[in-house]
């Protein structure tokens, strides 16, 4: 199957004053001694899938999307001083690289080398970011960010359902994580939506000491609010952090690429902001970004884009914690 993309199929315009986003080099020899900022890396589940998915085929559809934007972020200004703000071009400020896709993630032993692979590589960089596949990379990607911290480490999830599921699936991450050792205590979700959950995985989470944010609370909350407490939360250990972004949690009108988004979820702005003040803080080591089917998206391809921007969110999010913006 091919990779699927938006129905403008004209090739991108060049403009040498116009540099665009991704198409970061792979870590090489040269990178042996030398830190690495941010590392993108897929991991392409989607064959334990509660509902129908090709969010396999995902990864690469991001990087394809990334293409459509520039990697150029200015800071916010304010009256009388315009003109003034920092200005950043990411891919000059940091140094990325993409580790491309893992193979087979779906099965056991495809897990755990996934799970491998995202722990070599957050030994070497500041930010890990996985792109999915559908939120059974969580497990991998989680793990992997933690390495030999797992008892000490959180995890924080944008998504509108608890993950909280017997049996191995995209539905049951976050109970699969805490029975491999993380605390649920140090869980924080953030986007937990009416009508698609149910009263036994609520009972879960608080039997668990999860700590559940609804949805709603973004209505009368701010962002930067919400994220100093789930940091709050889930950084207590003193452990590494990961966060989930399932792109589900958003209104399904601006994510029809993801089977199980529901209308009224966060706004894109919303998701976005996330993405950056998480990835602003050192605790950060991981993002993943979950749930999305390209094939399933809008002809627009505004899912898909959504997640490409998030990673560049995450980007200009890594630049300020290391001072480069």
């Amino acid at each position: 199957m091919t990779t699927p993309t938006s129905n403008d199929a004209r090739p991108l315009s060049h403009d040498p004053n116009w540099p665009r986003a991704g198409s970061w080099p792979t870590p090489g020899a040269a990178d042996l001694d030398a830190p690495i900022d941010l590392a993108l890396i897929g991991i392409p589940t989607s064959r334990t899938s509660l509902s129908p998915t090709n969010a396999h085929l995902t990864p690469a559809a991001v990087r394809e999307a990334l293409r459509r934007y520039s990697d150029h972020v200015v800071a916010p200004g304010s009256p009388g001083d315009r003109g003034k703000e920092l200005d950043t071009v990411l891919g000059e400020a940091l140094t990325i690289r993409d580790a491309g896709d893992v193979v087979d993630p779906d099965t056991e032993e495809g897990e755990l080398a996934a799970a491998q692979t995202v722990r070599e590589l957050a030994a070497r960089t500041e930010l890990v970011v996985v792109l999915g596949g559908d939120n059974a990379l969580t497990v991998p990607a989680a793990l992997g960010v933690s390495g030999d911290a797992l008892a000490s480490a959180g995890l924080i999830t944008l998504d509108a359902h608890h993950d909280l599921r017997d049996g191995r699936s995209n539905g049951s991450p976050v109970r699969r994580l805490v029975e491999a050792g993380l605390d649920p205590s140090r869980i924080v979700q953030i986007g937990i939506a009416d009508f698609a959950n149910s009263r036994a995985y609520r009972e879960r989470a608080k039997e668990w000491g999860i700590t559940v944010i609804h949805r709603d609370e973004l209505f009368t909350r701010t962002v930067a609010d919400i994220a100093a407490e789930a940091l709050e939360v889930a950084g207590a250990g003193g452990g590494p952090i990961h966060v989930d972004l399932d792109v589900d949690v958003c209104d399904r009108a601006i994510a029809p690429g993801c089977p199980a988004s529901i209308p009224g979820g966060i706004a894109a702005h919303e998701l976005r902001a996330f993405a950056r003040t998480f990835a602003a803080d050192p605790r950060v080591r991981g993002i993943d970004l979950a749930e999305v089917d390209a094939t399933a998206d809008a002809p627009d391809g505004r899912t898909v884009r959504l997640a490409a921007l998030c990673v560049l969110e995450a980007a200009a999010g890594l630049a300020q914690r290391l001072g480069k913006a």
